[in-house]
């Protein structure tokens, strides 16, 4: 008996040293070559290069530019990134790939794709970039079917889960020390993401399906509601100020303020707003005769910016009192 069972292990090890997977050379080829594409820029300064390479920014993913979401996952910009993620996307994809139908595959990748970019921007203004999220999802994926299925018992040895877990929290704590900008919430939704997947597999069809749509879509709700990102919030503003509502972008902008005090774009965009609006105010004071509220104002303004030709020449027009 124990004869049969090795001989059988030695096929099914000869088999997989022989298997081909097809999808996993197709994931580490495009990543290949959306690295030599985005390096042969440049410059890598402005969002609409990262666009060009599938990594498009928050703000065009609210505007229709939903296979970011996906794309972004194949981005790498420096060699140690895409190299680390290719490796591993290579020993844990190709492992799912054999034990499992293309079909199934497939859907996993996109999924954690998917799942892993909008957590991260759930949590930041962004996707991120790299095949990371996928990684922790396919790792996640064989940490919980390695529990009841024979085919991944023993695949994870305790080295490569310690490392995983290890830098899990390891990349948290340096993000939070401000000392490397990681992709802390796509790592943790991926890995979530692939324990889930792996977990649901012992149902029938019809509820995997079921519990599946269910979670990404409340993952997708989270970017309207979450109270952690600002990203929707700066889409709204940016909307709001581009069509030239400039009330309602401003409460916007003090709402992402409040909830990120540092935010750059909403701190500039606020202040331009309340210059232009003093601006409007002054120059009603000044055309209804006025002349000591409009004078008042273009002091304010010139406050906010000393340069302000328009002000200076406005109030150098105005009567001496």
């Amino acid at each position: 008996m124990d004869e049969t069972v090795q001989a059988t292990q030695t096929t099914i090890n000869d088999s997989y040293k022989k298997f081909v997977p097809v999808i996993t050379y197709i994931c580490c080829l495009v990543s290949v070559i959306l690295f030599i594409g985005i390096n042969l820029e440049e410059q890598l300064d402005d969002w609409t290069i990262y666009a060009k390479w599938g990594a498009p920014s928050s703000t065009d993913i609210f505007n229709g530019s939903y296979w970011g979401l996906i794309s972004s996952n194949f981005l790498h910009v420096e060699i140690w990134h895409i190299a680390f993620n290719l490796y591993w996307l290579w020993i844990f994809g190709k492992k799912i790939e054999f034990e499992s139908n293309k079909g199934f595959y497939v859907l996993l990748i996109l999924s954690s794709a998917f799942v892993s970019s909008i957590t991260q921007l759930s949590f930041t203004d962004s996707t991120g970039i790299g095949l990371s999220g996928i990684g922790y999802s396919l790792f996640g994926y064989i940490l919980i079917k390695g529990k009841s299925d024979d085919a991944y018992k023993a695949y994870l040895d305790k080295k490569t889960i310690r490392l995983f877990l290890i830098w899990l929290v390891l990349c948290i704590v340096l993000t939070q020390f401000k000392l490397w900008e990681i992709g802390n919430a796509a790592h943790v939704g991926g890995i979530i993401w692939g324990m889930l997947i792996a977990f649901i597999t012992r149902f029938a069809s019809y509820k995997q399906w079921l519990i599946g749509v269910a979670v990404i879509l409340v993952l997708t709700s989270s970017l309207f509601w979450n109270p952690f990102s600002t990203a929707w919030l700066s889409h709204q503003a940016y909307e709001l100020h581009k069509n030239q509502k400039a009330d309602e972008a401003m409460e916007v902008y003090k709402k992402i303020i409040s909830r990120d005090p540092d935010n750059v774009f909403a701190k500039a965009n606020l202040k331009q707003l309340e210059i232009h609006k003093l601006a409007e105010k002054a120059f009603e004071f000044h055309k209804n005769k006025k002349y000591r509220e409009a004078r008042q104002i273009y002091n304010q303004l010139l406050k906010f910016d000393s340069t302000d030709q328009w002000a200076k020449d406005n109030l150098n027009m105005l009567p001496v009192e």
